[in-house]
């Protein structure tokens, strides 16, 4: 039986994204990091990786879900109360972020105001300044430091 054409699309398709994967593969974890729908909605934060960290005046929960070997790239979860940081150095990393709850604005110090709502997503360069104000929110993370290190 001929193979059609669809299906020669997707067999072409499959073997680009292989090429692509393949040179991560060498950074990555040996499993996929699998964050369900429970876990999404406060579940998470049950584990015994899950850590108190200092956030501003207060404390916040923090786990992460997936590091690749290098230490540069890393994902995860974060739950923090109301926070109003002011970032003059600039930011310490590049961080992709999707809301599940509450809010974030950020406003960069060119007067530029970003309101990040439940279900929206933002990413922060590494760099950046202004202020990061909130009353709180839990986020999904991802997280790229080039000078991380292990």
């Amino acid at each position: 039986m001929p193979i059609s054409l669809t299906m020669t699309r997707k067999a072409l398709l499959a073997a680009a994204v292989c090429a692509l994967v393949s040179p991560l593969a060498a950074l990555a974890d040996e499993q996929p990091a699998y964050i369900p729908k429970t876990d999404v909605h406060g579940g998470i934060f049950k584990r015994t990786a899950t850590k108190k960290v200092k956030d501003g005046d207060g404390t916040a929960l923090d786990i992460t879900t997936f590091a690749s070997k290098d230490g540069k790239f890393t994902t995860g979860m974060y739950e923090a109360g109301a926070e109003h940081e002011e970032y003059k150095d600039g930011y310490e990393v590049n961080e992709y972020i999707y809301l599940i709850k509450g809010s974030i604005k950020l406003t960069s110090t060119d007067g530029t105001v970003i309101v990040v709502a439940p279900g929206e997503a933002a990413t922060i360069p590494k760099g950046w300044k202004g202020h990061w104000d909130t009353d709180g929110y839990t986020k999904l993370w991802v997280i790229y430091d080039p000078a991380a290190k292990k």
